[in-house]
This record gives C-alpha cells, structure tokens and sequence, in this order.
C-alpha cells in the first residue's frame, strides 16, 4: 500500500487490493452496510463513527490511528517496551522531541543500517580503537590547516 492515502483510498485499498472483496462482501463480514461502506470510501464521505472506525480496523488489523493518518504506523503498537532493550535515558530522548524520530526510523529501514551499527560496535568495544584513534588525530591535524 502507498504511503500518504487519504482514508477513504486506505479503506478502499484494504477492501480490494489487500482482501479482494466486493462492498457485500465486505459488509457480510463486518455487519456494517454496504451502502455506509461505499460512503467511507467515496470523496465525499462524511465521518466514520467510531465504532464503525474500530470494527474495520480490527477487521483489517490495522490501527484505528492509522487509517484517518494520525499515525505512520499501520500495527497497532501494543508491545511490551521491555523488548526493545532501551533504557530509561534512551526512552526520556526518544520521548523528548529533541531527535528527529521519522530520520531515526527511516535509517533504521535503510539496507546500510546494519552495517553502521555493526561498525558502531566495533568502535564502542574497542576493537580498532587504536585505527579510529589514528584517524582521528589526522582528520583533527587537516582540519587545523584547514582553519589555519
């Protein structure tokens, strides 16, 4: 699915590129009209009422914050945040709004990502501390003659 659909092109993406289903069909399994059905998806759509907005979502197992774009996350993030390992400091800066959290998510999906963090740990354990520490003395003597 395309990233940055309106509601109504998500709800219709759901229905017929994800499940193949006609509005009947799709009626038949949530209970919700087909006619009501057609209205979210239309361009005129009025509100989904919430009840309706968190049938289709469970329907579709989707998040009820995803679909009217609330959020970029189409799962419905209940993860016990122990799993990720982070510790108090680290969630207080992703919570703070003092990083930009989508530059962090977009490097994270980036097919390099594992090898920077690969990198990362070979310079936190120490293993060419001695080679970066090389490096760095002569990036820090260009870069003074540079200045100069």
């Amino acid at each position: 699915m395309k990233k940055g659909l309106s509601i109504q092109e998500k709800l219709k993406d759901l229905r017929v590129v994800e499940k193949g289903f006609t509005l009947k069909q799709l009626a038949d399994e949530t209970g919700i009209a087909s006619s009501t059905l057609g209205s979210y998806e239309s361009d005129d759509y009025k509100d989904i009422s919430h009840t309706n907005l968190v049938i289709l979502a469970q329907y579709y197992h989707v998040s009820t914050d995803w679909l009217p774009g609330l959020t970029e996350s189409r799962e419905v993030q209940n993860h016990d945040i122990a799993q990720l390992h982070l510790d108090d400091e680290a969630l207080d800066i992703l919570k703070s709004g003092r990083l930009n959290n989508r530059l962090l998510c977009e490097m994270i999906k980036h097919p390099d990502f594992l090898k920077l963090m690969t990198d990362t740990e070979i310079y936190v354990d120490g293993i060419a501390t001695m080679q970066i520490k090389n490096m760095n003395d002569w990036l820090n003597a260009v870069r003074l003659q540079i200045v100069q």
